[in-house]
């Protein structure tokens, strides 16, 4: 993919994400895929990071929702990902900073949870 296509398709994802809140954006295999958040996800992703975050040390932190570029055509937004806590704030999250990562799995996303995601996270090192 050329910077030009890199851009037009994070300039995409950008509006679609203000023009669909309450959809989950991401990059995948070069395309936008957007999914609904709904209330059994949300509540489970809930319920699982209060139990990790009780169990994790101080200098590491829970994110949700937070975009992390894998490579040009895959940026992933994990349900949860456990990153250092010095990282929390920042303004872009790249892949490296990911400790843990879990993702709540939906009928929609199997494909993606079961089989995409987890390859490029095993190429990082990532627990999943």
């Amino acid at each position: 993919m050329t910077v030009s296509g890199i851009d037009r398709l994070h300039s995409q994802l950008s509006r679609l994400e203000d023009m669909f809140p309450g959809y989950l954006t991401e990059i995948v295999e070069g395309s936008i895929v957007m999914n609904p958040v709904r209330p059994f996800h949300g509540k489970t992703i809930l319920r699982v990071s209060a139990n990790l975050e009780e169990q994790l040390p101080p200098d590491w932190a829970l994110v949700s929702d937070v975009a992390f570029p894998f490579d040009d055509a895959n940026e992933f937004c994990p349900d949860i990902a456990v990153i250092p806590a010095e990282a929390e704030n920042r303004t872009s999250y790249p892949a490296d900073l990911i400790e843990f990562v879990a993702e709540v799995v939906s009928p929609e996303s199997v494909r993606r949870d079961y089989e995409i995601k987890p390859h490029w996270y095993a190429s990082r090192g990532i627990t999943h």
